[in-house]
């Protein structure tokens, strides 16, 4: 499985496992799954966009339908809950 992976490879892949997992724990210690979900969607919709200037990727209509359907319910999410009073 390892075969051609260099020693920076082998690094980036260690690097992005360790910081995703400090992540996602303080995600889980803080928020709810529901939030987990929806940073993850937020996430990939961002990274897709990003990929469209950098490497010319070209975008579907799926696409652009999920990424509103997502927007959608992170709005709703957020403004659903209720105000904490101090």
């Amino acid at each position: 499985f390892f075969h051609g992976y260099s020693f920076i490879t082998l690094l980036m892949i260690l690097n992005h496992a360790l910081s995703s997992g400090i992540a996602v724990s303080m995600v889980m210690k803080y928020a709810d799954n529901i939030v987990k979900v929806y940073s993850t969607s937020v996430a990939m919709l961002l990274t897709a966009i990003v990929s469209v200037f950098l490497f010319g990727f070209n975008l579907s209509l799926a696409f652009f339908l999920g990424s509103t359907v997502v927007s959608i319910s992170v709005y709703l999410h957020s403004v659903g809950k209720p105000q904490q009073q101090k």
